[in-house]
């Protein structure tokens, strides 16, 4: 029993107790941040967070030095990636970390760790919605990876790149730093921290969909979830690969996997992966006819995810929440809910293309075809801007049947044929599916 792994790893543990107890704060916090980088070794981010927790606390009643200050820049660099593991990146914990180890980043000149906390710092705003800040911040850490030249450092800003020009509608910027970063993504140190190579190959993934490209979409995913990651990152594969699938309106494989991801996530204690896992099972479900239990998922996954701060991607679970509160018959909910969508969020462009669409279905539904006809033109406009492909046909499609329907065929059918030829890939889409569908009817 002496011998067992148990026991070694639990060793500066003890000695960090026995320490604190007999009031020798410097050897206790010693002890203190060799359990946590032990515990963080071993994929046990909760006991590391605590752990780091202690030694920050007991420095705090150590008298000013410069050794002092050293070791409190140490343990502040150090609890942020257990943060972020455990409470999440948007949580006011993590920000208020993540702003704190940047500030005495600055002061140490240290340009490794500034650009490590600066990107920190862009994901912890990107998370909480904060698209003013997140994107310059994003832009200054890429600009000082590069001169600092580490491949992990490197990889990182082109992946907070990613992040932060995907939501906001940038999709050729995404791809652009795909393409730049690539090389970088899968390197084995930056595939040990809470951001790494799945978060770009998930995010790429999903912004070859949405350019149209569906065929690249997937065999981004594939890449994704072949690489070799902590426990923290194959729960964030399986959540991406999840969202790519609602994306694809494939439900059955969306909740299969989002289920696999919520598992880990709820076995290892990491809320913020769980709580957009719970939510796309939510969605999936009231999409595949269990309407009820979808919306009680949906409520749950939004609601942990505001406790945690988290407002990325808001208007999109609230608009998928209207729509499982239409399909259950709750119309004066539904119709609200849609509301607050369109109002939530609103520089997170990528969204709002299915926003409208969702919105302009209900009014439609409601006998209100001119505002409907506007929401998808509005639909069109903003996918076009984007080069959102899908979302232009998704909109079309509906635009189509609406012009239809009000003696308008065809012109229904030349925009429709317009746009479904654009595409090259991904014809056995239920997206494209539909269109060829609808284009042989208009067509008859």
């Amino acid at each position: 029993m002496r011998n067992s792994p148990h026991s070694r790893r639990c060793i500066p543990e003890v000695l960090a107790r026995h320490w604190t107890e007999a009031g020798e704060s410097a050897h206790a916090i010693a002890e203190w941040q060799r359990a946590g980088k032990a515990a963080q070794a071993r994929n046990a981010f909760a006991e590391a967070r605590e752990s780091y927790r202690q030694a920050i606390t007991l420095l705090k009643l150590l008298p000013e030095s410069p050794e002092r200050d050293l070791r409190e820049f140490e343990l502040a660099r150090l609890i942020v990636p257990p943060l972020m593991f455990t409470v999440g990146f948007s949580a006011p914990e993590t920000i208020q970390a993540v702003e704190h180890a940047a500030v005495l980043a600055e002061r140490s000149g240290s340009l490794k760790q500034l650009v490590d906390l600066m990107i920190s710092q862009g994901f912890t705003y990107a998370a909480s919605g904060n698209f003013q800040a997140a994107p310059a911040l994003a832009d200054r850490a890429l600009e000082l990876a590069l001169r600092e030249g580490s491949p992990v450092s490197i990889g990182l800003a082109h992946t907070l790149q990613i992040y932060t020009r995907y939501f906001p509608g940038d999709l050729a910027g995404v791809e652009k730093h795909f393409v730049a970063g690539l090389r970088f993504f899968d390197d084995a140190d930056l595939m040990r921290l809470p951001v790494n190579g799945v978060t770009a190959f998930g995010v790429a993934s999903w912004n070859a969909w949405t350019l149209g490209r569906a065929d690249v979409a997937r065999e981004r995913e594939a890449r994704m979830m072949a690489l070799k990651t902590n426990r923290y990152g194959t729960a964030a594969k399986a959540f991406f690969a999840a969202s790519l699938r609602t994306r694809l309106r494939e439900y059955e494989q969306a909740e299969a996997l989002a289920v696999q991801a919520l598992e880990l996530c709820e076995q290892h204690q990491f809320p913020w992966i769980a709580a957009l896992s719970r939510t796309c099972i939510g969605h999936a479900r009231a999409q595949l006819g269990r309407v009820a239990e979808g919306i009680g998922l949906m409520r749950r996954g939004i609601a942990e995810l505001l406790d945690m701060g988290t407002r990325l991607a808001l208007s999109s679970y609230t608009a998928c929440l209207a729509a499982a509160l239409e399909r259950q018959g709750a119309i004066l909910q539904a119709l609200e809910t849609v509301e607050e969508a369109v109002q939530t969020n609103p520089d997170q462009i990528i969204y709002r293309p299915d926003i409208f669409i969702l919105r302009g279905g209900m009014r439609i539904k409601q006998g209100q075809k001119e505002p409907a006809e506007a929401d998808f033109r509005k639909a069109i406009g903003l996918a076009q801007a984007m080069g959102a492909k899908v979302y232009e046909l998704r909109a079309t499609i509906i635009l189509a049947r609406l012009l239809r329907d009000t003696g308008r065929r065809e012109e229904a059918c030349t925009m429709l044929a317009e746009i479904f030829n654009w595409f090259t890939e991904g014809l056995d889409t239920r997206d494209l599916k539909d269109a060829k569908e609808l284009l042989d009817q208009l067509s008859a």
